[in-house]
């Protein structure tokens, strides 16, 4: 059987039409490739579609137009993942990338920015959804075009030119990505499952991935078993951070801030609802 390189494997590849198996994953992009044409390589469980073999190593984007987009066989980071720029959720294997920027995106997320689906309606409803993180109100889809906003399922910035869904009742603010996180998942380095807690009940808790703080105000996976172990929603995929745990006095000092920031919020919330008489806030979106 011939054999094929490339450059994000030190090994021959191998083409199947159609290769079977059970939960086979294409490394490159993290779909399934079950029963489609992939190369492969069987001795290290390493698998890419055809699509992703036989990408571009280089590519002009519209949603990053200063610099080209190199294709990188891993994340360029040190923590071995990186966060998308289109969906704000990690990936792992094969990215297109502007490392000057740290400016990232999914194999999917980079061409079905290059392609998107024709609307027949100029000027449609905004999408509306409801999430458990925020029972009270639906959210409504917008482009984000503001500044000084975060995600406050993950509590990273929401970046200008990326989909979010908000409600403006209540400054609540969610990437579009982490509207559908998953219930349960599962880390390597930890024996038991992780559940989605959409109610935070820690004021602060060290986040056994990336040690950094994790914010009530914010979701987290904690074990399912009742360990004391919890880590960020944007940390699922990330690998364990050398760094110490927190002292005491840094435990207390990030909460002392975290709750003084929350304070902050709320007042701001509180502010706006006064100042409008009930009615939403000006806040500058593109439908």
């Amino acid at each position: 059987m011939e054999g094929h390189k490339h450059f994000s494997h030190p090994h021959t590849l191998s083409f199947h039409k159609s290769l079977e198996g059970a939960h086979l994953t294409c490394t490159g992009c993290n779909f399934p490739c079950t029963g489609t044409p992939v190369y492969a390589c069987r001795k290290c469980k390493f698998f890419l579609h055809d699509r992703c073999f036989n990408l571009a190593r280089s590519l002009t984007h519209p949603s990053h137009p200063d610099h080209p987009l190199s294709l990188f066989p891993s994340p360029t980071y040190t923590s071995g993942s990186f966060v998308c720029n289109s969906c704000n959720k990690t990936g792992s294997g094969l990215c297109f990338c502007c490392p000057a920027c740290e400016f990232d995106l999914h194999i999917p997320c980079a061409y079905n920015d290059l392609n998107p689906k024709p609307s027949s309606n100029p000027n449609p409803t905004p999408v509306q959804i409801k999430i458990k993180s925020h029972p009270s109100h639906p959210l409504v889809k917008h482009l984000q075009v503001s500044i000084g906003h975060s995600c406050d399922v993950c509590g990273t910035a929401c970046e200008t030119n990326t989909e979010v869904y908000s409600c403006d009742i209540c400054d609540y603010d969610s990437h579009a990505g982490c509207t559908n996180l998953p219930e349960t998942v599962r880390r390597e380095d930890h024996e038991h499952a992780l559940t989605l807690l959409y109610v935070n009940p820690h004021p602060v808790f060290e986040c056994d991935v990336c040690r950094g703080a994790i914010s009530q105000t914010n979701c987290m996976y904690s074990c399912a078993s009742g360990c004391n172990y919890g880590i960020h929603v944007m940390c699922v995929d990330a690998k364990v951070s050398e760094k110490k745990p927190m002292s005491e006095m840094e435990f207390q000092l990030e909460m002392f801030k975290l709750q003084n920031k929350m304070k902050v919020h709320e007042m701001a919330v509180d502010t706006m609802l006064l100042g409008t008489h009930g009615l939403y806030r000006n806040r500058y979106y593109r439908y």
